[in-house]
């Protein structure tokens, strides 16, 4: 009777172990964008920045949060899985607040930016193959900052062209180049995502990909007869939330911290450490 009661038990404990070792080992995934022609997408992403920096001894905070619903037509889709888009903002709303300058203001729908469109071609995994701009965006004071001056672009996430098993990663590099204070300054995002559990999402059967990068900026400008040269370099990490079956990006989240140097050349010559926590979330709304 012991003998039978533990052959069970035994019997047992190995179903449960072998149950758990499936949907750990769940996959392989062949991830990949599956939209259609004529599909909209509607996407809300929202932004938190905090930002400290010294400048002759007297320390500078500033906030900018902001929110962003954006939307994506399907044009084509290629028989090799290239797809065109042409996407646009609905609506922004941003607030900045620099109390060392008495700033607390909101900036709703400016109306160089809503509704202007951008042609986007990416690969099956999500490589961007090219970018037209179809309405040229027209930001001036600061809005100009706060946007960096960036084309009016929409960065899907870049999938991995294997077919992937839960705990294997892949890596991608990309490199933007912003307008700031009148010059230009290149900003690298190094990436590695790594495939996680399945979980439930807004109604989408996700693969959660765990991710984890550094970002590095380099950049020069000038700003009232001063040189100004931009270096910095900080940590990523956050979650990406994609459905296999419907090829869709449901959501993602994103940390950064940036430690950046900002040196100053001209009538003053002066080095401004500049630190900058950013917290950003894309959900698909529609």
């Amino acid at each position: 009777m012991r003998s039978s009661k533990l052959l069970q038990l035994t019997v047992g404990v190995l179903t449960v172990a072998l149950l758990a070792g499936l949907v750990m080992a769940a996959g392989p995934y062949k991830l990949a964008f599956r939209m259609k022609k004529g599909q909209r997408l509607t996407y809300k992403m929202k932004t938190s920045t905090e930002q400290s920096m010294e400048m002759m001894g007297r320390e500078m905070t500033s906030s900018v949060n902001g929110a962003t619903v954006m939307h994506l037509d399907v044009e084509e889709v290629a028989k090799e899985g290239d797809i065109t888009f042409v996407y646009a903002i609905d609506s922004l709303q941003t607030q900045v607040k620099n109390p060392a300058m008495g700033m607390d203001s909101t900036f709703k729908n400016p109306e160089g930016l809503i509704g202007k469109r951008t042609r986007f071609t990416m690969n099956a995994a999500g490589k961007k193959l090219s970018s037209v701009v179809v309405d040229s965006v027209k930001l001036s004071g600061m809005m100009a900052q706060v946007s960096g001056g960036r084309q009016n672009t929409f960065n899907l996430i870049e999938l991995s062209e294997k077919e992937l098993k839960t705990g294997e990663s892949w890596t991608t590099n990309k490199t933007d180049t912003l307008a700031q204070a009148g010059g230009k300054m290149a900003m690298t995002a190094m990436t590695t995502l790594t495939v996680g559990s399945e979980i439930d999402t807004l109604g989408y059967k996700c693969v959660r990909l765990m991710t984890k990068g550094k970002i590095t900026i380099k950049g020069e400008g000038a700003q009232m007869g001063a040189k100004l040269f931009f270096e910095g370099e900080g940590p990523t990490t956050g979650a990406v939330y994609f459905a296999p079956k419907e090829g869709l990006l449901v959501a993602m989240t994103s940390d950064a911290e940036l430690e950046m140097t900002i040196a100053v050349t001209g009538p003053q010559n002066m080095t401004i450490p500049q630190t900058t926590s950013t917290k950003t979330s894309l959900v698909l709304v529609k």
